[in-house]
């Protein structure tokens, strides 16, 4: 990324509907993915010495900076800092793997320390870990991805591109339950840590339903929603990050 933080041009991105990126290629929607990345893991940018992302004052300035290396349009600010947000909290969970559990004591985790994270700011973060509030959190969290179910298997490409490849191939609109499908293939020979159990009885369900509105001759059920259940309030599946149920309208 040194290459992207030392130039002084700016790239174009392009947003499709929902203020997405796009494009103008995969490989520079990429880039831009893996950009905001690196400044989640900043310790000027997102501080570890703070603990929400709510109380982080750099909003603006994460979003400053990284118009400085793209011509972005300004609608894509907040799905740039949820991509953000989403990306310091992934950072954090690693740390907390690689250099919190891994160790009997702060001693030897202050020892341990990574070379990129300031003693301060990691100092800090080992006296919240070890308070009673995150330890309440993190066993909340444990729980709760023990629930996620039906991972996607589309890697670094974003949801926006796939469904834009979709669009071109067929205009006709694409139902959730066939791009459910689309993000869930599994490669033959590859070998994944998930099981696909769950997620091929999903399927086999919706098609089933799907089949037999067919006979029936309506298609006035959702398949996908038959079986997968409503959103949640507040929250959109299958469309990435930062759609929201106002903005689909």
């Amino acid at each position: 990324m040194q290459s992207v933080h030392g130039r002084s041009e700016r790239k174009l991105i392009m947003l499709n509907e929902l203020h997405q990126p796009i494009g103008p290629t995969e490989a520079i929607v990429k880039e831009l993915g893996s950009f905001l990345g690196t400044l989640a893991r900043n310790g000027t940018f997102c501080p570890l010495n703070v603990f929400k992302w709510k109380k982080l004052k750099t909003h603006d300035d994460m979003w400053n900076y990284t118009m400085e290396k793209y011509d972005i349009p300004k609608v894509a600010k907040e799905w740039a800092l949820r991509t953000i947000q989403l990306a310091w909290r992934k950072y954090k969970n690693g740390l907390k793997k690689k250099h919190y559990y891994r160790y009997a004591n702060d001693e030897l985790r202050m020892a341990k320390r990574p070379k990129e994270v300031s003693e301060s700011q990691f100092k800090a973060l080992l006296e919240y870990w070890n308070s009673d509030a995150a330890q309440d959190m993190s066993r909340k969290i444990q729980r709760i991805e023990k629930k996620l179910r039906y991972p996607h298997t589309v890697g670094k490409t974003s949801f926006a591109i796939i469904r834009e490849k979709k669009k071109k191939e067929n205009p006709e609109a694409l139902s959730s339950k066939e791009f459910f499908v689309a993000t869930r293939r599994r490669k033959p020979g590859r070998v994944y840590k998930d099981s696909y159990e769950d997620t091929a009885s999903k399927i086999a369900e919706m098609e089933r339903i799907e089949t037999q509105e067919s006979e029936d001759g309506s298609q006035s059920v959702d398949a996908y929603v038959s079986v997968m259940g409503p959103d949640h309030p507040g929250r959109v599946r299958l469309y990435g990050r930062g759609v929201t149920k106002t903005l689909l309208k």
